[in-house]
């Protein structure tokens, strides 16, 4: 399972971050391959690749519904992940939901500790706490995943689950969907990634959200398009670069976002500022 945790409240996809895909180091000078770093990538965050960043840290610069959203994303030489972090707090008019990520690097593949809670009207509507375990191949690419967590709510009681994943790369070697299956019925089914000519990525599609990738004509990364549709409520949003650096890395983004729900409207419109600093 992915870093967007698949809809429900447990959506993570990060629009403000948007970059080109190069590497300092030589293939020949790093342990994993070029290839594996760009799928271990989409499979973990549902995004491309930085430019070659040691760190990224971005920010919430403004928000109309005084939402708050913070990343930082830590790598080696190579280009591979090695930690990230994620906090935030989305006001949803009549309710609020809190979340952090916390995903690391260890010995067989990647750790993703996660936190969501869903407040409103004085009640805990959801709270859901797990860890997603990534297991690699012994080439270091990701092909298996197990989320196991609990969740509950003030109404009711604690209950564990567990969802298992299943990565699969295309005959050019590109991460080309993902399998999830277990105790949580609305993750459950194929995440498909499409690609365009050049190898970017195009799209992301599954059962509740569709993901497309926007590039300028200079083919930097320049905004993302969102379509949600759950049983909760239908959104869209669009996420448009502003500004670059030197590097083509995304400095400065906005979304406007639309959610609907069953009696009311959630017209979101937010800033963020991203900072890098490079190897």
């Amino acid at each position: 399972m992915s870093l967007v945790i698949k809809s429900s409240p447990l959506v993570l996809v990060i629009p403000a971050l948007l970059a080109s895909v190069a590497h300092a180091d030589t293939p020949g000078s790093c342990p994993i391959n070029k290839d594996i770093i760009v799928n271990n990538h989409l499979a973990l965050l549902s995004m491309p690749e930085f430019n070659h960043a040691r760190v990224v840290e971005t920010v919430t610069e403004s928000d109309n519904t005084r939402s708050a959203f913070y990343y930082k994303f830590n790598y080696d030489r190579c280009g591979q992940l090695t930690d990230m972090y994620a906090q935030m707090t989305r006001n949803e008019l009549r309710f609020r939901i809190d979340s952090s990520y916390d995903i690391s690097k260890i010995q067989q593949g990647w750790r993703n500790s996660y936190n969501v809670t869903l407040f409103g009207m004085n009640k805990l509507f959801y709270a859901r706490e797990g860890a997603i375990d990534y297991q690699t191949d012994d080439k270091g690419l990701i092909v298996s995943s197990t989320d196991n967590y609990i969740s509950g709510s003030d109404e009711k009681k604690a209950e564990t689950g567990v969802t298992d994943g299943i990565y699969k790369t295309d005959d050019k070697f590109r991460m080309a969907y993902s399998l999830l299956s277990g105790s949580d019925e609305s993750v459950n089914g194929e995440y498909r990634f499409f690609y365009q000519p050049d190898n970017k990525p195009f799209a992301l599609i599954s059962p509740t959200m569709n993901i497309s990738y926007l590039y300028d004509q200079q083919q930097r990364a320049s905004g993302m398009i969102e379509i949600t549709v759950s049983p909760y409520y239908l959104g869209s949003k669009q996420t448009d670069c502003l500004e670059w650096n030197d590097r083509n890395d995304c400095t400065k983004s906005i979304s406007k976002e639309l959610e609907l729900f069953p009696t009311y409207v959630v017209d979101r419109n937010y800033c963020l500022r991203s900072t890098y600093t490079y190897w």
